[in-house]
C-alpha cells in the first residue's frame, strides 16, 4: 500500500521549502473532491503558514526570541501537516492518484538490488609518499560505498586481508611496507551482503 510521506524535518525541508510545500498542499486540498471533509484542516494550515511566514520575515533581525518563535511556528505547522497527512492516508486507503492530488508525497518504496557488479578499470599506482598506493576504479551502479581488501603477496590459505571502506571511487592505502608486493581487490557495497570482488591486482610498494 502507498504511504503518505510525513517527513517534514529540517533535513527534508528548509524553512522556505517547508513554506512552499505547505502552501502547495493547501492549494491542492482546497476544494479537492476526494477530501471534502478536510476543509477545516486547510483553514488551519493556511493560518499557520501565515504565522510561520511572519516569523521568517523577522529572522533578519536575529535574536534568540525571534528564533524560538520561528521554531515554535514551524513545529505547529509540521504537526498540522502530519495530522492532515494521516487523514489523507485513511481516506485514500493508499490510492496513489488520491494521495498525489492532495499535494502530499508518497514514501519512496525501497529498491532491492541483487549483488552489485564487479568494479571495472581498477588502477593501482605508487603513491606520492613511500609506503602508499593510490587506487581508482569506475563507479558501480547502486553502490553506497566501496570496500578495498589487500594482503601480502604471495597469497596463501592463511593470508589475512586488511580492509578499508570509502564512499568515493578512489582511495590511498597507507602504512604499507616499502618493498613489499600486495594483492588488492575492490567491491561495491549495497543492500546485498555479498561482494563481487574485482580481479586481483598485484602491486609493488615503493
Amino acid at each position: 500500500m502507498n504511504k503518505v510521506s510525513l517527513g517534514f524535518s529540517t533535513n527534508e525541508y528548509s524553512d522556505p521549502e517547508l513554506k512552499v510545500k505547505a502552501s502547495n498542499i493547501v492549494i491542492n486540498l482546497d476544494g479537492n473532491e476526494y477530501f471534502p471533509t478536510l476543509a477545516p484542516n486547510v483553514v488551519t494550515i493556511r493560518a499557520l503558514i501565515t504565522t510561520f511566514d511572519d516569523c521568517l520575515a523577522k529572522m533578519a533581525d536575529g535574536g534568540k526570541k525571534v528564533t524560538a518563535e520561528k521554531n515554535n511556528a514551524r513545529l505547529n505547522l509540521t504537526e498540522a501537516l502530519c495530522e492532515t497527512g494521516r487523514l489523507v492516508q485513511n481516506i485514500s486507503k493508499g490510492d496513489e492518484v488520491m494521495i498525489l492530488s492532495s499535494g502530499f508525497d508518497i514514501n519512496r518504496k525501497p529498491v532491492y538490488v541483487d549483488i552489485l557488479d564487479q568494479p571495472e578499470n581498477v588502477i593501482v599506482k605508487a603513491g606520492k609518499i613511500n609506503g602508499t598506493l593510490e587506487l581508482s576504479w569506475d563507479v558501480v551502479d547502486h553502490a553506497r560505498s566501496y570496500e578495498v581488501r589487500y594482503t601480502k603477496f604471495p597469497k596463501t590459505e592463511t593470508s589475512v586481508y586488511e580492509k578499508v571502506t570509502t564512499t568515493k571511487h578512489k582511495i590511498i592505502l597507507e602504512n604499507l611496507i616499502p618493498g613489499q608486493q600486495y594483492v588488492i581487490q575492490v567491491a561495491g557495497v549495497g543492500t546485498d551482503p555479498r561482494r563481487a570482488w574485482s580481479f586481483e591486482i598485484t602491486s609493488y610498494v615503493m
